[in-house]
């Protein structure tokens, strides 16, 4: 498809249907397909969760574990890196055997991790359990794209992925609100708990709804890691994967420094990082919904451009207003940096759906990498500010916008390799 080619809208009776290359096994009923599409949403929830509940608590286990503002924030780079690196292989397990035995067992290693977060007696602990905790909280995320590319045409799964997508976005717009009532009533530790507890029920659904037939009888573990490689070898795969990475890396970055950001430099504290939360959450949500009628206006990749220089655009508001401003506050900061979510609302599912079609029999794989990309990029991030975040307020602003300008460089190779 030549890169300015604006989608074709297709007939009515087409929009729900699979692609034309999906296994048989998710030609289902409608019913059915709700009912995946829900339990592959709750697990994603519930991943988002284990982080977003916390991070209202973040600035005070410095003073409660007895431990520096850095290795409290190596918490959360040690949950990216886990779930980054388990991408890779729960990516080949997707491809090969069935998607109800890769979410289940998943799940199962993540409700005990998340207990043993909630026990442990000091940061080092936390950071290992984390760890753990995000590796077991990857299959989620990485089923999610194969399967809404087999369950819908390819259209369709542009705006189901930007909605899924949505959905999962209110997560860190309330899970906050209730992580800071928790934390505040039971202690830090009774978020994790809390999300232990949902996962129960949570894994009972995915056993029930996931398809539980083999991806594949032909490819066996080995060689499903080593078709990493075709991946790797498609420029336009390349650019649409690392080009969303770095993009929702330099924002992973900024939320993930923003509690402590907002209690150190800006006189905020949970209320303020909910209600910021809040705004960007929702100016991503009410962004995806659009993304059909803008992708049938302008064409996919035009629509993922203009994402990716809003964000531009907007990382540099937001870096040159805390180096201009004497004392930010922290409502300027939320609001200018509010069109980098919604540049993202508005190429981030796109970028998704083109890399996957690309690569129709390595699905799980082709999500798996761009999810593995990502995470591994927002940890990098996060843990390359932490060191500066007692240095001044600049440190997460410049990460956010070298991040934009290196992912809209990096579609480029979009260009030449569809050319």
């Amino acid at each position: 498809m030549p890169f300015d080619k604006p989608i074709d809208r297709p007939d009515a009776s087409a929009l729900d249907a699979p692609a034309p290359d999906a296994p048989a096994i998710t030609r289902v009923t409608e019913a059915r397909r709700l009912l995946i599409i829900s339990s592959i949403v709750a697990v994603n929830m519930l991943s988002l969760a284990a982080t977003d509940l916390y991070l209202p608590s973040i600035p005070e286990l410095p003073r409660i574990l007895g431990a520096s503002v850095e290795s409290v924030q190596f918490t959360l780079v040690t949950f990216s890196l886990g779930f980054a690196f388990a991408q890779i292989l729960i990516g080949a397990l997707g491809d090969v055997f069935s998607r109800r035995a890769v979410l289940v067992t998943s799940m199962l290693l993540f409700i005990p991790a998340t207990v043993a977060c909630a026990l442990a007696p000091g940061v080092e602990m936390l950071i290992t359990a984390r760890l753990v905790q995000g590796a077991s909280a990857a299959a989620g995320a990485a089923l999610t794209a194969p399967l809404i590319r087999d369950l819908f045409s390819e259209e369709r799964a542009v705006q189901a992925m930007s909605v899924i997508g949505g959905i999962d976005a209110v997560i860190p717009a309330f899970a906050p609100i209730v992580g800071a009532w928790v934390f505040t009533q039971f202690g830090w530790e009774a978020n994790f708990w809390l999300v232990a507890l949902l996962a129960l029920p949570a894994t009972v659904v995915a056993f029930i709804a996931m398809p539980s037939e083999r991806q594949s009888a032909h490819v066996d573990i080995v060689g499903a890691l080593t078709g990493y490689s075709v991946l790797l070898k498609s420029p336009a795969y390349l650019g649409y994967a690392l080009s969303h990475a770095i993009a929702i890396a330099g924002l992973l970055t900024l939320v993930f420094s923003l509690p402590v950001l907002l209690d150190t430099y800006m006189e905020g504290g949970p209320r303020e990082f909910i209600l910021t939360q809040i705004l960007w959450v929702g100016s991503f949500l009410g962004f995806t919904w659009i993304t059909g009628i803008v992708s049938r206006r302008i064409g996919v990749d035009p629509m993922i451009r203009l994402g990716s220089l809003l964000q531009i655009g907007s990382s540099f508001a937001v870096l040159a207003y805390v180096l201009l401003a004497g004392t930010p506050l922290w409502w300027m900061v939320a609001l200018l940096a509010t069109p980098v979510c919604i540049g993202f609302g508005l190429r981030a599912g796109a970028g998704f759906a083109q890399a996957m079609r690309l690569f129709p029999s390595h699905a799980a794989r082709a999500s798996s990498f761009i999810l593995f990309v990502s995470m591994l990029a927002a940890a990098a991030g996060t843990g390359a500010v932490a060191p500066f975040l007692e240095w001044g307020l600049w440190s997460a602003p410049v990460a956010m916008t070298v991040s934009g300008l290196a992912g809209h460089a990096l579609l480029r190779l979009t260009r030449r390799g569809q050319s």
